[in-house]
């Protein structure tokens, strides 16, 4: 199982008890730094503070897994336009 996905299993309890849908997990180099990148999306659409509230409640939880080792930032974010959304009733 790679990283991204042992840490979506261990968050996505948490970021749907938020009322809002773990889409994906994407770890890599962005700018010359390594990111850890949740993407989440509810049907209304996601604001700021969806991302920061779900962002406060899994650092811990992945910083306790301890499965990145090097330094990263951890974003969350919405899909944006690039990203078709999987909720139904969505186009």
């Amino acid at each position: 199982m790679s990283i991204t996905d042992k840490i979506a299993e261990l968050c996505r309890p948490t970021v749907e008890s938020l009322g809002v849908m773990l889409y994906e997990v994407t770890y890599g180099m962005e700018e010359d730094e390594m990111a850890l990148t949740i993407f989440i999306d509810k049907p209304e659409g996601i604001s700021l503070d969806d991302c920061e509230r779900v962002s406060k409640a899994i650092d811990p939880i992945i910083e306790e897994a301890d499965l990145i080792e090097a330094f990263y930032n951890l974003n969350v974010s919405s899909l944006g336009i690039d990203h078709p959304s999987k909720i139904k009733g969505d186009k």
